[in-house]
């Protein structure tokens, strides 16, 4: 029987490091995929489909204030990721 391979796991093994860029994206996947779940999502819809903390607080069950935070957060937490890489 075939062993399922998570999103996650087939984009990091379509990249390799021989490229400056791949070594950059897999960083970046490694830092999204660390976040929590609820923060990997709200980040995801914030940024790449342009959702509102008010459309994100209703799908993750949040108030938007909550939603807000939860975005500032997460993009801490990956500012941070990239910044120990330096």
């Amino acid at each position: 029987m075939a062993q399922k391979t998570s999103t996650y796991g087939r984009l990091r093994s379509a990249l390799t490091t021989r490229h400056a860029g791949d070594v950059l994206w897999l960083d970046l996947i490694d830092a999204i995929a660390a976040l929590p779940t609820d923060a990997r999502l709200a980040l995801l819809l914030a940024e790449v489909f342009d959702a509102s903390p008010e459309d994100i607080a209703m799908l993750l069950h949040r108030n938007p204030d909550a939603c807000r935070r939860l975005i500032d957060e997460a993009h801490a937490q990956v500012h941070a990721a990239a910044s120990s890489r330096k």
